[in-house]
């Protein structure tokens, strides 16, 4: 009987030394600030959405608090009433939009917001810009946002943000992965339509079903928990890092470290790049069109891809040889003519941010914690983008 005892105060106080300690480690996690947290929950129409109300600190690339406003938005909260005398702008975009790499101050869509109101055009009006970006959307899930989320905002003007660098991949059915989990623009003899058969898969119903939201829950709630899912998917991709002298050996494998899909850029493409560029043409004009319905200027942005904007001339121009592209503005241009024969307004943001990174020898992508010069934008970036469209919102209005 003793010795059942003592077996039985062993086992508790070992769970108790395992508790003790699982305790410290998440506490000593949260005073670092050392937490991977996933911000999104699934959506009937998207695929994904922001959870609302969520927050968390992301470090994975850049350092920044984010937290979700109570209607599922990076952003600040805003009322669904617009306020008389006061100028609203919606942006659509993906992560370079969502910018969880940045603190909200940071972000693009704050410095149009702080910059708009010294432009003479408004008028002493308010001015609010409200970010309805979220990471991983394409051109479809944009235009879902403005249909059942941006036009209750009641904008006076659309922004959207397009990325070429994944955009017109994600537009493609062809040409994403099998897994991407998103509705799709569809083109059979000439006539489009949207594909929602993301709702028939076993992907959606897991994501959807009660003990996945409570795995997922549970797992966001807690820091260590975080990091051990983290480092599961960390084994399973094992990521390689590089930096600038690694590039400049001849023999090393340039353009997938940076981001950079040749085809993009290439004026003989495929059928199915081909297909890709009308859907995501056709989408650019639904945005158009669903802009105008509620009544909503429209502009459309092309952002930077990180080959374009590397600041080394001699590197860059080895990317775009290796890849046998002629004409690094291409993509942008192409959105270019597009609002030139569809009446609407485009700002390629790649030739000023080349220009510039150039001159200032800037970094305009990267963080010290991942790689300078590729991912997302930076500070930096971000500051130089929100001053570039808020010039040119001003001088359209």
């Amino acid at each position: 009987m003793f010795k059942f005892k003592q077996f039985g105060l062993d086992i508790l106080l070992g769970l108790c030394g395992i508790i003790f300690a699982l305790s410290i480690s998440e506490i000593g996690l949260r005073i670092a600030r050392v937490s991977y947290p996933s911000f999104y929950q699934v959506d009937e129409y998207r695929g994904h959405a922001l959870i609302p109300g969520f927050s968390g600190w992301w470090i994975q690339e850049g350092k920044a608090w984010v937290k979700i406003n109570k209607d599922g938005l990076r952003d600040k909260y805003y009322t669904k009433d617009k306020s008389k005398n006061t100028f609203r702008i919606a942006i659509l975009g993906d992560s370079f939009s969502e910018a969880i790499q940045v603190n909200l101050e940071e972000t693009f869509w704050s410095f149009i917001e702080q910059g708009l109101r010294n432009c003479p055009s408004i008028n002493n009006q308010a001015v609010e810009v409200i970010n309805f970006g979220v990471g991983d959307y394409g051109t479809a899930q944009e235009l879902m946002t403005l249909k059942h989320q941006v036009k209750h905002y009641s904008p006076d003007m659309v922004i959207l943000a397009i990325f070429t660098g994944n955009d017109i991949v994600n537009n493609s059915k062809l040409l994403s992965h099998n897994d991407r989990f998103s509705p799709f623009l569809i083109e059979e003899e000439g006539k489009f339509f949207m594909d929602f058969s993301l709702k028939e898969t076993k992907t959606y119903q897991w994501r959807s079903s009660l003990v996945r939201k409570i795995i997922f829950s549970t797992i966001n709630n807690f820091y260590l928990l975080q990091m051990i899912n983290k480092a599961r998917i960390t084994f399973k991709n094992r990521d390689i890092f590089w930096d600038k002298e690694t590039l400049k050996n001849d023999s090393f494998d340039i353009i997938k470290y940076l981001d950079f899909v040749p085809q993009l850029y290439l004026e003989d493409k495929d059928e199915d790049w081909e297909k890709a560029w009308d859907i995501t043409e056709e989408l650019v004009r639904m945005i158009k069109q669903e802009s105008e319905t509620i009544k909503a200027k429209f502009l459309a942005v092309t952002l930077s891809n990180p080959a374009q904007v590397y600041p080394d001339k001699s590197l860059r121009d080895k990317y775009f040889k290796q890849g046998r592209v002629v004409d690094q503005f291409s993509p942008d241009k192409r959105i270019k003519a597009l609002g030139e024969k569809e009446k609407f307004d485009v700002l390629n943001l790649a030739p000023e941010f080349q220009y510039y990174a150039d001159k200032n020898n800037q970094f305009l992508h990267g963080f010290k914690n991942t790689v300078l010069g590729s991912g997302h934008w930076n500070q930096l970036g971000h500051k130089l983008a929100g001053e570039l469209i808020t010039n040119k919102v001003c001088k359209i209005l």
